[in-house]
């Protein structure tokens, strides 16, 4: 009976490490997807409307440049802030107002290790969605935007806003 006792320990202990393994395994892939790296991407101005118009979701766009010193300020707080309502329904995307193309918001989202999507386009959006200073966040629901902030804010300011905007 000894020797039968001693193979289930050594049975159990093989199987608790296998098990520990592949939920390493399984952690560390969670891990590396939601740490990836995104992309900033080209969009095309039609699509953009399309994303400004959303009725899908309830949105927060922002408008930014990686020349922008109060933009790359305020990137660390709507990491957050997507981290905190992501799951609430809250969709955050950045879009770079860059003449440069996405190549310039890229190095500063990489160095950020922003989290959310950002688009870039060719498209002038400071004559069409009225944008006469950077940053500039839409908060939009049912495909309208409900509210334009203009400039750098604290994150508690933000954070109120879209608890507000969320309810």
């Amino acid at each position: 009976m000894g020797i039968m006792y001693k193979r289930i320990i050594n049975a159990g202990v093989i199987f608790v490490a296998v098990c520990f393994f592949f939920a390493a395994l399984s952690t560390s892939d969670i891990l590396a997807q939601d740490g990836a790296k995104i992309v900033v991407q080209k969009i095309e101005p039609k699509e953009l409307d399309n994303l400004m118009k959303s009725r899908e979701s309830r949105s927060l766009v922002v408008a930014m440049a990686s020349w922008c010193g109060p933009c790359r300020e305020e990137l660390p707080f709507l990491i957050k802030l997507h981290n905190k309502y992501n799951d609430k329904g809250l969709k955050i995307i950045g879009i770079s107002v860059d003449v440069d193309g996405p190549e310039a918001m890229q190095k500063i989202a990489d160095k950020a290790k922003v989290n959310f999507p950002i688009y870039w386009t060719k498209v002038d959006m400071s004559e069409k969605y009225d944008i006469y200073a950077i940053p500039t966040i839409y908060l939009i629901k049912n495909g309208k935007v409900v509210e334009k902030i203009v400039g750098k804010q604290s994150e508690s300011f933000l954070d109120k806003k879209i608890g507000i905007f969320l309810e």
